[in-house]
């Protein structure tokens, strides 16, 4: 155990050695910048004689933009990048494969083909702006940049692999050589005005008692006068759907996330409204979003049982991730990354992701907060988290959420994420990125951050040990930015600790890489 401990400490300090450099954000650029190459099982080696637990096996998987320039086009913002998808086949804790490709859907294959950034809706526009031809091509052509998350949809031989975004289509691709097989759209979504079926979230849930995928499809309508319908389903497979129900709205709220329970669903209509005239004139889903913070956020409890509808209201606030919910007696208990506003939505774009200056004016205004919603009397509590010390009050700040899966649904006590820090609220870690441990359950105290200055996280995921007794007993996979070596490498951390177990360099960087999974078992 003394051996082990050592070889941990001396991989940290190489790790910092390696980034012992006085200014700060080095190399940050390299999450925001091209990276053309594609490649299949490329060999990376563990960079230390400490073992990768042999339960980690199976196949990590992160999506997000790897391109943001083609022919004499550019992206605002990095949520418009290109689709990239990044796997590390993991055999045993011992070889790793490394593969990387752009899926192949019909915005990248179009923009390949042209040498431009092919028509499509776009969240922040291009540079030089679409025409008005343009704009109107890109209403009629959609969304289908599925650069967002990845899921499995089935199970064994079965199973089916996606890439998503906010838009009703996924990206099904063969998750053992990237290769993009096909585009799927859910046929909830209305096949004479698909235009208008356009939004779902990133993030669908599995039934906790079928294990099926549920998520939601809005479909707007543009006649005055007539409500939009949000419509909640549950999927079997990429070609079986089944309506649970559908929901008439007056306004249409965006949304990214949703919880859900044993036997509830329950989603957040927050004040940020989409307006179908800026849509229908701009094409850029950024543009179209109006805060009208004055409203109330609407939960909706949907029953899975029998589609039955509750509405419950709290003063307005907005949020991109949910992070888990569960049945306490008469509650609902949601946990969720909270906001005053959505203006963090357009922090990420990339002019000011590249400019020390702008970026110093950046607060996080992130906040983890806990809704408390009783069933009997329709009322929501609120309440936030005790940091183990004041300093360590950002770990309460934390993006990109993610718990043991074991745990979703059900009573839990940790949740794992990334601070993205450029302001002074977070001195310990200012103008970097950290891994953050959130304990919910005991005030605080085991609260912990990993962290090293120049080093750039993306998500976390979680891999809990087969027949473990605590919740956390398992490990932290994420993919990192060494800015001073412009190279990313595959970190796997302590779940309990966050001491560094070890890590592999990519041979290459990794753009800004937004979600991903761990398919156990999977090549």
């Amino acid at each position: 155990m003394l051996v082990r401990n050592k070889v941990i400490f001396l991989s940290t300090v190489v790790l910092a050695l390696a980034c012992f450099i006085q200014a700060s954000t080095v190399g940050l650029e390299y999450f925001f910048t091209d990276n053309f190459e594609e490649f299949r099982d490329r060999p990376i080696q563990w960079s230390n004689s400490t073992p990768v637990p042999h339960w980690v096996h199976g196949t990590f998987v992160r999506n997000g933009p790897g391109r943001f320039n083609i022919g004499g086009r550019s992206v605002i913002h990095t949520f418009d990048g290109f689709a990239k998808l990044h796997s590390f086949k993991i055999n045993n804790g011992t070889k790793i494969l490394f593969s990387a490709k752009f899926l192949g859907t019909s915005t990248y294959t179009r923009s390949i083909a042209e040498n431009d950034y092919a028509t499509s809706i776009t969240f922040d526009g291009v540079n030089p702006a679409f025409t008005f031809e343009e704009r109107a091509e890109s209403l009629v052509n959609g969304i289908d940049n599925t650069n967002a998350n990845i899921w499995k949809i089935g199970t064994g031989r079965n199973a089916e692999f996606v890439g998503l975004t906010d838009g009703a289509v996924f990206s099904k691709f063969d998750i053992g050589t990237l290769n993009t097989i096909s585009l799927v759209k859910p046929d909830i979504t209305h096949p004479i005005i698909s235009l208008l079926s356009l939004m779902s979230t990133a993030h669908p849930l599995y039934e906790p008692k079928t294990g099926h995928t549920i998520n939601l499809v809005y479909t707007v309508n543009i006649v005055p006068g007539l409500k939009h319908t949000l419509t909640l389903y549950r999927m079997k497979d990429t070609t079986t759907q089944e309506i649970i129900t559908n929901v008439k709205l007056e306004r249409m709220s965006y949304m990214h996330s949703f919880s859900i329970t044993d036997n509830y669903v329950v989603i957040s209509l927050y004040p940020l409204y989409v307006s179908v005239s800026k849509m229908l004139n701009s094409a850029e889903a950024g543009k179209c979003l109006e805060w009208e913070g004055k409203d109330d956020t609407k939960f909706l409890i949907i029953s899975l049982k029998d589609g039955k509808v509750s509405e419950m209201k709290t003063p307005g606030f907005f949020a991109v991730h949910h992070v888990n919910a569960f049945e306490q007696d008469d509650d609902i208990v949601v946990d969720m990354i909270t906001y005053p506003d959505n203006s963090m939505l357009y922090q990420f774009e990339i002019a000011t992701m590249l400019d020390a200056q702008k970026r110093s004016k950046l607060t996080n205004h992130a906040l983890l907060k806990r809704f408390t919603l009783n069933m009997k009397t329709s009322s929501v509590g609120v309440s936030t988290f005790s940091p183990k010390t004041p300093e360590l009050n950002f770990v309460n700040r934390m993006e990109l959420p993610v718990i043991n899966e074991n745990h979703r649904s059900g009573n839990y006590c940790y949740v794992y994420g990334v601070v993205f820090s450029f302001d002074s609220q977070t001195p310990t870690v200012h103008d970097n990125f950290a891994i953050v441990k959130k304990d919910l359950c005991n005030g605080g105290k085991g609260d912990k951050y990993w962290y090293l200055p120049n080093h750039y996280p993306n998500e976390p995921y979680f891999i809990p040990e087969p027949n473990a007794k605590a919740e956390d007993q398992g490990v932290l996979i994420a993919t990192v930015l060494d800015g001073p070596r412009k190279e990313s490498y595959l970190l796997i951390l302590d779940a309990q600790t966050l001491n560094v177990i070890n890590y592999a360099y990519a041979k290459t960087y990794i753009p800004f890489a937004i979600h991903g999974r761990f398919f156990p078992g999977v090549f």
